[in-house]
Order: structure tokens, then sequence, then C-alpha cells
């Protein structure tokens, strides 16, 4: 259940501050004023802003670690144009870091670089394309080469098959016919150590996300019945959001956050029940989302969200 908790922190901050969609060759697819022309009643307005905030007490081996993550993500006609990240770890002077994003002549995003505020470039994707598809994805972190790697794609049908150059580990992605991932297989040469499966609803919510192998499972999701902002724009290609994980990162809740048709306000993690806090304009457009993870003293995760829209 934990390590389910903490692969919903990674994922949502990965895919908020790095991973922008890349590709739409493969894709399938109220209350308060909060700022901005938020509160108004045209139908035309669009989200421009969306700050992801999260704040991690976890206690280790006796020892109590406190992070706060704060990303602005800028957002231009249904696309992302830029984040600031600023992270803070207790005791330790808080990191400010800038990403752009590079596009070929087909509007695929070729590079996404993050830049401190020193000015120092501090990690790089690098994506390549063989007709219209992701061929290549190249990370480079400059402090450390072991968190750096190269994935190769190939594709058969409705699976995309992800390798990793000098590993044993490859990830199979199965799509359905609406272009949405319904499987993940992670295999160590032939041996299966890790799938998910997720099914859907009839208007376009991840229902569930099952997981076994190295860890098990069983999640269910809820949501309102007004449109999520967050689809458009992370639908440009959401399966960039996916193709850069980790072999053993669950994906259900990063569907639900980013990729349903209706705001996620709730989810039972393995029997365990939680509802969030949302907020809505007069249009009924989600303004902001408060979800809180209590698991005492071991472990808390708060996620706040606040939405920002324009003409």
């Amino acid at each position: 259940m934990k390590k389910l908790l903490l692969l919903l922190l990674t994922l949502s901050l990965v895919t908020a501050c790095e991973n922008e969609p890349l590709d739409s060759g493969l894709t399938g697819q109220d209350g308060s004023d909060d700022g901005g022309d938020d509160g108004s009643e045209s139908s035309d307005l669009t989200l421009s802003l969306y700050e992801l905030d999260t704040d991690l007490s976890v206690n280790f081996l006796g020892l109590s670690i406190q992070t706060v993550t704060n990303s602005d993500i800028n957002i231009s006609n249904d696309k992302i144009v830029s984040s600031t990240t600023s992270v803070s770890v207790e005791g330790s002077p808080s990191e400010t870091e800038n990403q752009s994003f590079t596009r070929n002549a087909s509007g695929q995003i070729t590079s996404n670089i993050s830049v401190n505020s020193e000015g120092q470039t501090t990690n790089e994707y690098i994506i390549s394309y063989s007709d219209g598809s992701v061929s290549q994805i190249t990370y480079d972190y400059y402090e450390d080469d072991f968190d750096d790697y190269v994935y190769n794609f190939t594709y058969d049908g409705n699976a995309i098959t992800r390798t990793e150059v000098g590993s044993s580990i490859s990830t199979v992605f199965t799509l359905d016919g609406f272009g949405r991932v319904i499987k993940k297989e992670s295999f160590d040469g032939t041996f299966l150590i890790q799938t998910e499966s997720l099914t859907y609803t009839g208007t376009g919510n991840i229902n569930t996300s099952t997981a076994s192998g190295e860890f098990d499972s069983n999640n269910s999701y809820d949501f309102d019945d007004n449109t999520n902002p967050l689809q458009v724009v992370y639908n440009d290609n959401y399966l960039l959001n996916f193709l850069t994980d980790d072999y053993s990162d669950e994906i259900g809740p990063l569907v639900a956050q980013f990729h349903s048709s209706n705001n996620w306000n709730g989810a039972t993690f393995s029997g365990e029940t939680f509802t969030f806090d949302l907020e809505y304009n007069t249009s009924g457009r989600i303004t902001s989302r408060d979800i809180v993870y209590d698991f005492g003293e071991d472990l808390m995760v708060e996620i706040n969200e606040r939405f920002t829209y324009v003409n």
C-alpha cells in the first residue's frame, strides 16, 4: 500500500514537471474562484496554469524526513509550454529548476531540458521518432550516470515493447481499440516479473487497476461528473507519461489523475478508501483538489492542486 502511494507521488511529479506528452500519432483518444478568470460563466475559458504541490513526510529507520515540492506548469492552447519546480528537503536549501521543450516541424517534442537557478543544465531527455512514432528516448542526468538510460521501442499491432540498453528487463504496453493502455507487463529475460491490468468505464474514466508480481495491488477509482481539464493537456500523447517510467511503477493512479474524462475525487487502494476535497467555480470547472494519505507518523502524503483559467 505504501509503495503504491509513493509511486503515485513520484508519477505525479514526473508527469507534471518533465514528461509532457510528445507524439500525437499514438493517441486514441463547482465553487471557489482561485484566480484568473476561473469564476466566469464563459464556455470558452481554457486552463492556463496548473499548480501541483506535494508534501511528503516519512519515518525511515526512526528518522523523520519531509520533502516539499512545488510545481507551476504553464499552459497555452491546451499544451504545456514551460514549467518550474522547487524542491525542498528538510534540513537542506530548496532547489529550483525550469523545464523547456524543443519541437520538430511536426510539433513533436524532441528534447526536454531542465536548468537550475544557477543556469546549469541538470538533466535532459532526447526523443527520436520513426514514421511518426517514438523510437528511442535517451535520459541524461548530468551529475550522476547511474540514473541515465536509453530506451528503444518496437511496435506490433496494439503492443509497444520497450527495451533498455544494457538491461535484461523489457516492458510491453498493450493498448485497446481506443489507444488506452490496458496492460503493462515487465519481463526479466523471458520471466514475467510484474504485470498491471486496467479497465475503463463507458464514460472514459479508469475503473480498476490490478497489479501482481513483485508487488500486488487491487485498486478502484471514483470521479465527479465534471470535465477534467488535465486530460486535453496531457493527451497530446499520453503514452509518453508511461513510456519513460520504471518497470515497476503503477500507471493506474496516473491515468486517474491526468487522463480520465472527469475529475478524480476518490480511490480505494487495496481495501483502503480515500475521498478527496474538490472545489469548483460557477461554471463547474475544478479550481482545486486536495488529496491526503495519512498513515500516522510513518507516512503522510499531501497533494494540493490549483487550476487557473483564461480566455
